[in-house]
């Protein structure tokens, strides 16, 4: 009788525990993620409801362990593995030479090029090409070399700028 009862109360166990794990299972949603409106992020419906979150499409969250205080204020090799490197002021400053230098370069093939333009578009009256016997494509044309000459000067002047940060 006793084997009976032991039993009995092993089912009755058993189907407690079945009902009760698909039950919670039910309270996550393995396949849609929430971001509540504190900025949070969850799949557990009762955060859902009791938060009034809303589902994201196409979330791909990544989820970091938090800092522990120990490691954020340790002065161990953490802290000087996150430490920015600083570069000797000597490798800097032949970086920066460097910098100049290709900056230069540039700026001198960009008057260059200005020198180019401005000596085609002779002042808003290029000479008209053999096949521009139609006037609006040569309109098109000289407008075409106005902008391209308007970018060139725009390239000029923001290289200038950059030379002056390198010069102070």
């Amino acid at each position: 009788m006793r084997t009976v009862f032991v039993g009995r109360l092993l089912v009755l166990s058993c189907l407690a525990a079945g009902i009760a794990v698909p039950a919670s299972a039910q309270d996550v949603d393995m396949s849609r993620v929430y971001r509540c409106p504190d900025n949070s992020y969850t799949n557990m419906l009762s955060v859902v409801r009791e938060k009034n979150c809303k589902p994201v499409d196409n979330a791909n969250i990544s989820v970091l362990s938090p800092v522990t205080p120990h490691a954020a204020s340790g002065g161990g090799a953490a802290n000087r593995a996150s430490a920015p490197r600083h570069a000797a002021s000597g490798a800097q400053s032949d970086r920066d030479a460097e910098a100049r230098q290709l900056l230069l370069g540039e700026l001198q093939t960009q008057q260059a090029k200005l020198a180019e333009q401005m000596q085609a578009y002779n002042g808003g009256h290029p000479e008209r090409l053999g096949n521009e016997r139609n006037y609006q494509k040569y309109l098109d044309r000289v407008q075409s070399m106005k902008q391209q000459i308007e970018l060139t000067q725009a390239n000029i002047a923001a290289l200038q700028r950059e030379l002056q940060r390198y010069s102070q």
